[in-house]
């Protein structure tokens, strides 16, 4: 499981309460053998979905290890799948009182608030994962999501455009769902074959124009305006999603 971008209907990413004493004394893993078993049983569940289960796998696995930052943000992405936000943001927090330069937990806490509408709050998280690691495109995707919420069109762009210099790849990656942050997939396609169609990347942009007719977009007359739509629009397939 990737901590980087949470699914949040899809990314996207330890806890206080998971104190040793919460917890039968036979299920405390004790040695560092213990420990590995534990945490390779939490991600087989994690990638099963089996979130409850997962969760108390990983409690298990912090007890044993409570300073372990890695931990706690697993556990923290788990508690968010399962849709307990309050442990979850707890799980969080603690991975980066623990490790304040944990650019994953960062992010993975972003999504969290992207998710319930703190958008303002959600583009100082992200941020703050990219000041800590700027190489990363998805945490630069999930901000132009954030910053599209927050009605900024602009930023969106500039933060996504970062995106693909970083990685070609990465608008194609798992992130944000639009549907938790309110909006519409039709408008984000759209935008991101603007991206691309003012890099001269054609081919792609066409592919997310489709992608938005097939999401509902069909304000053609927009995208004859735009000049950075200039190429795409000569080109004969463009015709054919009108």
């Amino acid at each position: 499981m990737t901590t980087k971008s949470l699914a949040l209907g899809a990314a996207m990413v330890l806890a206080a309460c998971a104190a040793a004493a919460d917890l039968p004394a036979q299920s405390r893993p004790e040695t560092a053998t213990d420990i590995s078993q534990t945490v390779r049983k939490a991600e087989v569940l994690a990638a099963r979905q089996s979130w409850d289960a997962a969760i108390a796998a990983y409690r298990e696995a912090v007890a044993a290890s409570p300073k372990d930052a890695a931990l706690q943000n697993r556990l923290g992405i788990c508690y968010q799948r399962a849709g307990d936000t309050k442990q979850a943001r707890k799980a969080y927090r603690k991975a980066i009182e623990l490790r304040t330069d944990y650019a994953e937990a960062w992010n993975n806490l972003a999504t969290l608030e992207h998710s319930q509408g703190r958008f303002a709050q959600a583009v100082a998280d992200y941020a703050k994962a990219i000041e800590l690691k700027p190489s990363d495109a998805v945490f630069q995707k999930n901000l132009g999501v954030a910053w599209l919420a927050r009605g900024d069109v602009g930023k969106a762009l500039a933060a996504w455009n970062e995106a693909y210099r970083i990685d070609p790849a990465s608008l194609d990656s798992e992130g944000v769902p639009v549907p938790a942050a309110g909006l519409s997939l039709a408008r984000q396609y759209y935008l991101y074959a603007k991206v691309l169609a003012a890099r001269g990347e054609r081919e792609k942009a066409l592919e997310y124009l489709a992608r938005a007719r097939t999401q509902g977009f069909n304000d053609f007359g927009k995208v004859e305006r735009d000049k950075d739509f200039a190429s795409v629009i000569t080109d004969p397939r463009y015709a054919a999603l009108k």
